[in-house]
């Protein structure tokens, strides 16, 4: 077993074996399950019978070697988190402690009085997960409504009280970044990630120079939404026809730089033997992060799992980022 802190070394080629040290604390495979869609009703159309999917895509998760679960506390409205509590039940402690659990807090508006609203939150989450500590605590967003330092000295006093392994934030900013990252230091903790939308339709966060300064900074790079919501997978054409949920989305890109992306996609996926998703997650740990994969099931899993024992070369990922979309931030939400 390798392990390697913030993110793989240049052209490592990624395994289950292959560990990210996040933190200096706990050690991760360089792919993350994403449980957005478990219990999520509004852009995923969940429903209760896919939970028996879910349930067979976090046992496959651990089966392959990448037991690292993202959740959030807005996911489904708690639903994804009492799931993944549910789909623990079978395993022993041991087995229960090979499983890397981060979730996150939502800065509601109305959440003002810290640290006891995160605190709070954070037990809350807690009792859904069924645990007594989680690996990795998240803030989802740069929206709360008091000071970056003030919500730093809230994630330190969740660590101070034994509630948490690693903390981490969502969605921030470069200069954001540097201002949690010197405010948990002032607490001798390390902020461990940030985890960001990055996929070959959003490199923004590469362009911008976020990630480089996360990775100086000893902060890793969670990517999420590495395949674009589905984008990328091949399943639709570049003219759709889309999902209606994420329609206007999908809608909103070019469509000769798609295709042209699309075709590269499909023609570098026949060549290594794997779907084009696999090409997309591989490209996301090229770049030195680490993507979260949805999966409402097993066989996602399985094509998840497909980005490892390959590596695209510097020439592939080169022509891949010609046709790569910027994207762009948000001052509402996603602010890297």
């Amino acid at each position: 077993m390798s392990e390697y802190p913030v993110k793989l070394d240049a052209g490592v080629v990624p395994t289950k074996d292959t560990k990210i040290v996040l933190g200096g604390s706990i050690k991760v495979p360089p792919i993350a399950i994403g449980c957005w869609q478990w219990g999520d009703t509004t852009t995923w159309s969940w429903t209760p019978e896919a939970e028996k999917d879910a349930k067979e895509a976090f046992d496959t998760a651990i089966e392959l070697g990448i037991p690292f679960y993202d959740t959030a506390e807005v996911y489904g409205k708690g639903e994804s988190e009492r799931e993944i509590n549910r789909f623990r039940e079978k395993y022993s402690p041991e087995e229960k402690s090979k499983q890397i659990i981060a979730t996150k807090y939502f800065p509601y508006e109305e959440r003002t009085e810290f640290p006891d609203v995160l605190l709070s939150a954070l037990r809350d989450s807690l009792a859904r997960l069924g645990v007594d500590k989680v690996d990795l605590y998240q803030i989802h967003a740069p929206i709360h409504p008091v000071s970056i330092p003030v919500v730093a000295n809230a994630l330190a006093d969740a660590h101070a009280a034994g509630l948490v392994t690693t903390v981490g934030v969502s969605n921030y900013s470069l200069d954001e970044i540097k201002e949690m990252h010197e405010a948990l230091k002032k607490r001798g903790i390390q902020l461990a990630s940030n985890q960001v939308s990055y996929s070959l339709v959003r490199t923004i966060p590469e362009k911008s120079g976020l990630i480089k300064l996360c990775h100086d900074l000893g902060i890793a790079i969670l990517a999420y939404s590495p395949i674009g919501m589905g984008l990328l997978t091949g399943k639709f054409g570049a003219k759709g026809p889309f999902p209606e949920s994420r329609k206007a989305r999908f809608e909103s890109f070019d469509t000769q730089q798609l295709t042209q992306l699309l075709d590269l996609l499909k023609s570098l996926a026949t060549k290594y033997d794997r779907e084009q998703s696999a090409i997309a997650l591989n490209w996301c740990i090229a770049k030195g992060t680490i993507p979260l994969g949805g999966a409402r099931t097993a066989e996602h899993v399985r094509q998840n799992a497909a980005a490892f024992g390959f590596l695209l070369t510097p020439e592939e990922v080169s022509e891949l980022d010609k046709f790569a979309f910027l994207g762009e931030n948000k001052k509402e939400w996603n602010h890297g």
